[in-house]
């Protein structure tokens, strides 16, 4: 059994999209970010950074103690190599490290901040959000044009477009999909997915006004 610390954010749902792939058997156990849960103790004792979604792994390899883990690349990696699934062999394996960490390092940090300030701030920060949106932008150029050559990130479906899917919310960040017709074919065949749709159903049985769990 597995415990999936988790609010129906993107990061938090794309662990999840992962768990229904596997067929895994697992546990929710809500942190509501929004009110400030991530920072109770209990939780920073799993996930030292005070941030979703972390899990402790009660049925690890080799009947070893439970394994607690945060950040969701390190989670996805975890339980795809745990399993054998979603990871790839030989090159595309690398492939599969490449994109995730593509996301990791580019998307989550860039489109989080667009949301933030399209959404959130205060006032409106021009030069902010020109950097912003322009680099969103770019982003999506990016997974357009890699998209183009193939049919998933990697080219087998991995956990690289687990990974990716979850952040791709047009509307929030001010982007049109006709502009990326193959982020959007792409996006379309992700959004059907029946462990998709699970995953996301069950984001809505927690928080279902969560903005990141429109599929569209």
């Amino acid at each position: 059994m597995i415990d999936l610390y988790y609010w129906p954010t993107a990061n938090g749902l794309k662990v999840g999209i992962l768990l229904e792939e596997l067929g895994l058997q697992y546990r929710i156990v809500p942190i509501n970010i929004r009110q400030g849960e991530q920072h109770d103790p209990g939780f920073l004792k799993i996930s030292a950074n005070g941030r979703i979604p972390a899990i402790v792994d009660h049925a690890p390899v080799d009947d070893i103690p439970p394994i607690t883990l945060f950040e969701p690349g390190a989670i996805l990696n975890y339980l795809a190599a745990k399993e054998g699934r979603f990871l790839s062999l030989g090159e595309k394996r690398h492939q599969v490290q490449e994109w995730l960490f593509w996301q990791v390092g580019h998307i989550t940090p860039y489109l989080s901040q667009l949301q933030h300030f399209r959404e959130k701030a205060p006032e409106q920060l021009p030069y902010a959000l020109s950097l912003l949106q322009q680099e969103a932008q770019r982003l999506y150029g990016v997974l357009d044009r890699r998209l183009s050559e193939v049919a998933y990130v990697a080219g087998e479906y991995s956990i690289a477009d687990m990974a990716i899917f979850p952040w791709i919310q047009p509307d929030r960040q001010g982007i049109d999909l006709a502009d990326y017709p193959r982020v959007r074919a792409w996006h379309k065949q992700m959004a059907a997915r029946p462990t998709v749709l699970k995953a996301y159903a069950k984001g809505r049985e927690i928080a279902a006004n969560e903005r990141s769990l429109a599929l569209v």
